[in-house]
């Protein structure tokens, strides 16, 4: 178990680690706190290093990610406009 206050994306934070599993609960800024899943094999001592070196980076979703999250392309929305 890891607590901190640093900026994490967890997904990146997993991927750091090999993919091994994580869990988290994120939502106090201050108190962030970050757990190897049931069957992961991530010790504390990676965890805590791996949180140390980790520098959150977060991309902005296109246009296209947020129309294929809603179900729909880029030529569907051209479609419904006349385009």
């Amino acid at each position: 178990m890891a607590i901190t206050n640093k900026e994490i994306n967890l997904s990146q934070l997993d991927a750091e680690l090999g993919g091994k599993g994580l869990i988290a609960d994120l939502n106090d800024a201050s108190k962030k706190l970050i757990l190897p899943s049931e069957n992961s094999d991530v010790t504390e001592a990676q965890l805590e290093a791996a949180i140390a070196a980790h520098v959150a980076q977060f991309t902005e979703p296109s246009v296209a990610d947020k129309l294929a999250a809603a179900g729909l392309s880029v030529n569907d929305l051209k479609a419904a406009l006349g385009l």
